[in-house]
């Protein structure tokens, strides 16, 4: 079982609570260890439940909340890359210790298989994540400026596709950001557009299950334009993208909890399907 929700995701902040078969793991910690733990609470997760946290890369809302957090909970392993854990300690936020990811390296962890990939970023290495389990997959790929190879090659079958949908070209030409910021958003290594989610979902193999749109700037775009620039795409004759769901990820408040594979545990799967089987040959016993 695979399953995500973004407890805050925007340009103030950006976190995620990942279930990898039913361990939980952060994904990045851009928002307040305080909004963190009360989201944990409501969901009736302890500190000491959760097993580690992926850093995507190390700009300040991606990692605002990560120094108290590891204060609080100091078991917590870090996941990211040599570069990211370099650049997170010159911010002064030690780290005792982590698990050093390389690009296109997989790994296990509870019983899946993970990936770091490259990203186009202004940041030391950044990665997204593709994690698989079941034949089943999930992708994550966030502040990228454009879309790459390894982009594609990551995200075209996955079931649970999480991407940036940063910004509307319109508003961000007249929002109140300096030229030099708009600029860099732009850039190829900035973030990436509204538009840009149609070429990565034109280039896939299937139909993922659920694609959440994430990292909306607060100034250059809104949910409706995010959503806008799907329309013609889902709605275009011939393509079966009109069965996958749509979330959209907000700042300041949690997304549904989205679950691909079976929730649950194997040892509750079997004895279900042996009851399954015994009620079937009694049946097949009084024929």
């Amino acid at each position: 079982m695979l399953g995500i929700t973004f407890i805050g995701s925007g340009s103030k902040g950006n976190s995620a609570l990942l279930e990898l078969n039913h361990t939980y793991y952060l994904l990045d910690a851009g928002i307040s260890c305080k909004k963190i733990c009360d989201y944990l609470s409501k969901r009736e997760i302890s500190l000491e439940e959760l097993k580690g946290i992926f850093i995507t890369h190390e700009h300040e809302d991606h990692i605002k909340g990560l120094k108290v957090l590891l204060k609080k909970a100091p078991h917590l392993k870090i996941y990211c890359t040599p570069g990211t854990a370099s650049a997170i300690v010159e911010r002064g936020i030690p780290i005792e210790e982590y698990y050093s990811m390389s690009y296109e390296k997989v790994f296990e962890i509870s019983n899946c298989l993970c990936t770091a990939f490259k990203v186009p970023h202004d940041a030391a290495q950044p990665m997204g994540l593709h994690i698989e389990k079941d034949n089943y997959s999930m992708v994550m790929a966030t502040d990228l400026g454009c879309v790459t190879p390894e982009v594609l090659n990551h995200t075209q079958n996955a079931d649970l596709l999480c991407i940036e949908s940063n910004y509307d070209l319109d508003m961000l030409k007249s929002c109140s950001y300096p030229t030099w910021l708009k600029q860099r958003i732009k850039s190829t290594s900035g973030h990436l557009p509204n538009e840009g989610v149609r070429g990565i979902l034109s280039r896939m193999n299937k139909v993922p299950q659920n694609i959440v749109l994430m990292h909306l700037s607060q100034e250059s775009n809104t949910k409706e334009k995010a959503l806008e620039s799907l329309e013609s795409f889902l709605e275009f004759d011939g393509n079966n993208f009109r069965s996958m769901q749509v979330t959209v990820a907000s700042q300041d408040t949690p997304t549904e909890r989205l679950i691909i594979g079976s929730e649950l545990p194997q040892k509750l799967k079997n004895k279900l399907i042996d009851n399954r089987e015994k009620q079937k040959s009694r049946r097949e016993a009084f024929r």
